[in-house]
């Protein structure tokens, strides 16, 4: 999977290591809109543990808003890559690998982390919630801004001014 390798520098597997047909989680990204998450995939999907559908419900829902504010933004077009590129490629192979993972061996992860195989994956999931609220923050605070400003605008043009004078 090539964002772990970008996050964490691990090598790529062989091409010939690959499979021959492309999972789901490796097809091309499908151009959406702002209202819809991938194809096929929503926090109903039957692959998710149950603590993990909440997590993916509010990473869509956030991307969406995200999107929404950020279409009409030329400064945010590095912010509206990452979070497409999150929800379409990143949020389904990361629910892939797990599901990927055939029950009866999900005790190795226990055993190598300490935490049961969907444990990790909320954790996961919320790292990327992380990520969409700091985005959702800072964008809000462009706003708060802007709305600070204009009211002390609104303050020294019209506030307490003597009517004579």
């Amino acid at each position: 999977m090539k964002f772990f390798s970008d996050l964490f520098g691990t090598a790529q597997p062989a091409p010939s290591s690959l499979p021959s047909s492309p999972s789901p989680a490796h097809r091309p990204s499908v151009p959406l809109t702002p209202d819809r998450a991938p194809a096929g995939f929503s926090a109903d999907d039957p692959r998710l543990p149950d603590a993990a559908r909440p997590k993916v419900a509010e990473l869509l829902d956030l991307a969406t808003q995200i999107e929404r504010r950020a279409k009409d933004d030329p400064l945010l077009v590095s912010a509206l890559t990452e979070v497409r590129q999150m929800r379409d490629t990143h949020l389904p192979q990361l629910v892939s690998s797990y599901a990927d993972i055939p029950p009866a061996h999900r005790a190795e992860i226990f055993r190598q982390t300490g935490r049961s195989a969907s444990y990790v994956l909320t954790e996961g999931l919320e790292k990327m919630l992380d990520r969409l609220r700091a985005l959702c923050r800072t964008m809000a605070q462009d706003n708060l801004d802007n709305f600070a400003d204009n009211l002390r605008f609104i303050e020294t043009r019209y506030g307490n001014r003597d009517p004579l004078g």
